[in-house]
């Protein structure tokens, strides 16, 4: 089937329907304003109940419908207030509405399908938003920082302190072992990628073999380049009970960015400039030394030796390196314009960004600037067209973190660098550091690590009204876009840095070159219909989607540099390691959505088909259904407004891994001659996505006149068909291949609450909270149980075994006997439960915000501590064995893994902001145009109550992953934000 075929049924549809009901309808005319104010609001949503019919207001608040010639009921509804009904008799043609103000988003949209939406009141699923107002309380770095704690189910965190991003968004649990681990991002109806690209940083800490670019590079997942301001709203999706329409790319969560868009009226411009700065919120600490502590650890065996620790002991004096290298507290600022306007037929919004976020190291920093421009066009009263353009450009300075081999990142060279060392910079001059093999503040103020980004997103949807009776109408809708980015990564390590001489070639320079284009175009039918008498309505839609996805891209890694040269050209040893990735997909997809009885039962069925290239097969098509029911109790207690009770069932897939079909060819040399070889790894000719079955069900309650909200969701997802890699006897000339076969079950619930307890005209207090926790169990595992992240047993690693949870920590113990060690579970790094509280506060001008997050339970490997344990430099190292630092690491060498592995639980105050607006008498002072100014300041991640000695516990030294996240090596610390806001509007 041809997308075109779907252009010519809607245009034979519209042929069959040609019936003029023009004499059979009257226009009907009015405005709608806000309750209280009287103030008119634009955009709002008039329909004709139980019919198609409907129509947008204007700037003043001004509408015109089309309506049947008889007595019928007028709907309005607008975003951020409550809809409103009035019946309007057949001889009345005017009428005005009024909008109460909907301050828990009780009556907003939310989507079920690819062009489909449904009252929040009405839908079956918990499907969480994020509203513009709540993503942008305290500036932050990215989007995925602020959702922190604003989406029950939705764990956010950060793998380390660097600046520019570098978060996971972990919905429901664990939903894979070896595929994507990340959800589906969709801006404005395109596919983005959020590929975090490593950088190759492990040419310089080895902390992978071979000196390829590696996970634990710390790299920047990429939709940390959309612009926070720019977001109209966010959509969650959860679960495949409400992710199934997305098909075999939405097994782990569906997130839905809707950019602004203008309103008719007079352009209206936004000016918000800010200026802070950002300070490191915690270190570790070392030992303070004593020269016979320095005697009695170090154990002189000669009198040089001795001299020699005398020597650099000194006079005891001291420095604190942690301090002393991410101790920066440079500006940073933001400043976001915006205008939007327009008329009835074209509307328009656009934006500029220019930002800075300062690193609390030399060296490091964000820097980020974005344009946007949105535009929406009608064409007659049939045709709608909207067009969204964003370019970003971003530059990323992280600095040498996580684990390595080298001795060259600064958190695995300070443990084992005494306080009382002097490696401070003398006339340019660079001491050596004794006791490792790199100088931090040298490998901070010479290395360069940077990262630079140029992106382009831009997509169309236009949206065609075949026909529109007063029972029926018929719209066909065409969307697309693309998504293109061009990374640049560049590593410059000169020659004079104390570490490059260890392999001999001193020098290295790394430069890497990706792009990416992701496109996709989609083509829907939607048809709407309501009988005679109105008792319900059906909402049918179908279509087509093509996607592709483009990922090329080398790096080049040279070593053995002429003395002051970077270029990968002035090499001695040059190598390139290439990257190449093209995947096309093709979906068919259908739906029908039935609202009822008084538009109190809601009935979904869909389904959608896809296949891929990274498939097997890839002609074989795989098929995702979902189905969904809710009901609106009426109102059965006084303090109860409406209760609806809701069950939805659904399945969707993860992609199977790119290339597990293949079995790879590897360059090789043989008497002379190049040629190819087959690769060691066998693949899969049946390879097939993984596919989960979600089960969801909850009652969502509304409360005191719609003052209290309160939702309890419980769901179950079983994933089948899970990718793993199993070992092949030798002789079938293959170690290994991925095959799908294992089984993994989440149980969670999930309760949100929201209350206003005081709403006067003077004065607001809205307060939320929410609760979530998820368990989840491997139920099938075809191979032995296996290790699948971490630095061994001794260690601790992540391990993967039937009848266990899917993120299990396992070590060694001492056995009874004393000698053996055994291997047993000794922690889990899912919480136990996550909560947060939320509270706002209007009074007059002022208004207060506050965000908790709190997470309990979560087991975090903390081998930043094992390391300044083994070198006797923790801040509790004594001579006392019985105690301290001396005493974990004792117990570790004995056989004790659980020392390093630790509780991961936390309090955080994640945002809070004071603001005053100020009064209409001081807009002179804007040149006498500005419509209202408001003066905040903010904070985010002000503080933090834990008990993990490591700095911070949201930490993942292997970036994002499914399982092997919460291992701490010598991260970028943590850091606080304080900013003074002035928002402007003219």
């Amino acid at each position: 089937m041809r997308i075109t075929s779907v252009v010519v049924v809607a245009a034979s549809l519209a042929a069959v329907v040609s019936t003029d009901v023009a004499a059979q309808q009257r226009r009907i005319s009015g405005r709608v304003t806000a309750s209280g104010t009287n103030e008119p609001l634009a955009s709002a949503t008039v329909v004709v109940a139980g019919t198609p019919l409907g129509t947008h207001t204007n700037d003043d608040g001004r509408f015109e419908v089309l309506a049947p010639d008889a007595d019928v009921q007028l709907v309005a509804r607008r975003i951020g207030f409550k809809q409103t009904s009035v019946r309007v008799p057949r001889t009345q043609s005017e009428v005005n509405l009024s909008l109460d103000r909907d301050v828990l988003l009780l009556e907003e949209q939310v989507i079920t399908g690819e062009n489909t939406s449904v009252a929040r009141r009405n839908a079956a699923n918990d499907v969480a938003t994020v509203s513009s107002v709540e993503l942008t309380r305290a500036p932050t770095p990215t989007i995925e920082n602020a959702l922190a704690g604003k989406v029950a189910g939705a764990s956010v965190q950060q793998n380390s302190g660097a600046p520019g991003g570098g978060l996971q968004v972990q919905l429901r649990g664990v939903t894979t072992i070896n595929a994507a681990a990340d959800p589906l991002y969709i801006v404005d109806g395109v596919i983005v990628s959020n590929d975090a690209i490593a950088s190759g940083a492990n040419a310089i800490t080895a902390a992978a073999a071979g000196g390829n670019a590696s996970n634990q590079d710390n790299p920047v997942n990429r939709i940390a380049d959309i612009n926070p301001a720019d977001i109209e709203r966010i959509e969650v999706l959860k679960g495949a009970s409400a992710s199934a329409i997305y098909g075999s790319k939405a097994s782990n969560g569906v997130i839905i960015i809707t950019t602004k868009r203008g309103t008719a009226g007079a352009p209206r411009f936004n000016l918000v400039q800010r200026v802070g700065t950002y300070q490191v919120s915690n270190e570790i600490g070392s030992r303070t030394w004593t020269l016979p502590g320095v005697y009695a650890y170090f154990a002189p065996k000669t009198a040089a030796d001795t001299a020699r620790y005398r020597a650099l002991y000194g006079t005891g004096a001291t420095t604190d390196y942690e301090k002393y290298l991410f101790g920066r507290t440079d500006p940073s600022y933001e400043t976001d314009v915006s205008a939007s306007g327009g008329s009835d037929v074209t509307r328009y919004f656009v934006s500029g960004l220019l930002k800075r976020d300062a690193g609390i190291m030399s060296g490091t920093g964000y820097d980020k600037q974005s344009i946007r421009a949105n535009l929406s066009q009608s064409f007659g009263k049939r045709m709608t067209l909207d067009v969204n353009t964003n370019f970003v450009h971003s530059n990323a300075q992280r600095g040498l973190t996580n684990n390595d081999n080298s001795g060259t990142s600064y958190y695995m060279v300070l443990p084992f660098t005494p306080s009382f060392v002097n490696l401070k910079p003398v006339n340019g001059v660079y001491p050596a550091n004794p006791f490792e093999r790199s100088n931090p503040i040298q490998t901070r103020d010479l290395l360069e690590n940077k990262e630079n980004v140029y992106r382009f997103i831009g997509s169309a949807n236009a949206r065609y009204a075949v026909f529109t009776t007063e029972r029926q109408n018929l719209t066909l809708a065409v969307n697309g876009g693309i998504d293109q980015f061009s990374q640049q990564d560049n590593i410059f390590s000169p020659n004079e840095l104390l570490f490059e001489p260890q392999d001999g070639l001193p020098g290295t320079s790394v430069r890497g070159s990706t792009g990416n284009v992701n496109s996709n175009l989609n083509v829907s039918l939607v048809h709407q219909f309501s009988p005679a008498g109105s008792w319900f309505t059906a909402t049918s839609s179908a279509g087509v989607q093509r996607e592709r996805r483009d990922l090329d891209g080398a790096s080049i890694l040279a070593r053995g540099l002429i003395p002051g040269q970077s270029a990968v050209d002035q090499g001695s040893s040059i190598s390139v390691t290439p990257l190449r990735q093209l995947v096309k997909d093709l979906a068919y997809y259908a739906q029908e959505e039935v609202l009822a009885l008084d538009e109190r039962l809601l009935l979904t069925a869909a389904v959608r088909a896809d296949r891929s290239t990274n498939n097997g097969d890839i002609d074989k098509f795989f098929f995702f259904p979902k189905a969904s029911a809710s009901f609106r109790l009426p109102q059965f207690l006084t303090a109860v407004d409406e209760a609806k009770l809701r069950f939805a069932f659904g399945q969707s897939g993860n992609p199977a891994i790119y290339g597990a079909k293949f079995t790879s060819l590897a360059t090789t040399v043989y008497d002379a001659e190049t040629g190819v070889q087959i690769g060691l790894v066998a693949g899969d000719p049946n390879i097939r996505p993984e596919r989960q079955t979600e089960l969801e069900g909850g009652v969502d309650v509304q409360l005191y006149g719609g003052r209290g909200s309160l939702g309890l969701t419980v769901y179950q997802k079983s994933i089948h068909d899970l990718i793993l890699q199993r070992q092949l006897a030798p002789t079938t000339g293959f170690t290994s291949q991925f095959f799908n076969g294992a089984q993994l079950r989440n149980r969670g619930v999930e309760v949100t609450a929201a209350v206003t307890p005081i709403s006067t005209g003077e004065a607001t207090w809205i307060s939320r909270a929410t609760f979530s926790r998820n368990v989840s169990v491997i139920t099938k595992l075809p191979v032995p149980a296996f290790s699948t992240g971490g630095f061994g047993e001794s260690l601790g690693a992540f391990r993967i075994e039937e009848g266990k949870s899917a993120t299990q920590i396992i070590g060694r113990t001492l056995n009874a006997d004393g000698i053996t060690k055994d291997v047993v579970q000794l922690g889990d790094a899912a919480p136990d439960f996550q909560m947060s509280f939320a509270n706002e506060i209007n009074w007059s001008a002022f208004r207060l915000y506050g965000l908790v997050d709190w997470k309990k339970g979560g087991d975090i490997i903390n081998l930043t501590e094992f390391l300044y344990d083994a070198a006797g430099n923790a801040k509790d190292y004594s001579t006392d064995p019985n105690s301290g630092g001396q005493l974990r690491f004792n117990r570790w060498a004995q056989g004790y893994t659980k020392e390093y592995i630790q509780d991961g639980s936390y309090v955080k105050v994640r945002e809070i902001s004071l603001s005053y607006r100020l009064p209409g008498t001081m807009m002179q002072y804007f040149g006498g145009r500005a419509r209202s100014a408001r003066l905040e300041l903010s904070g985010r991640n002000l503080f933090t109550s834990t008990s993990y000695r490591g700095l911070d516990p949201e930490v993942s030294n292997f970036g994002n992953q499914a399982i092997a996240r919460n291992i701490d090596v010598a991260p970028y610390p943590p850091s606080r934000s304080y900013f003074f806001s002035v928002d402007v509007e003219f």
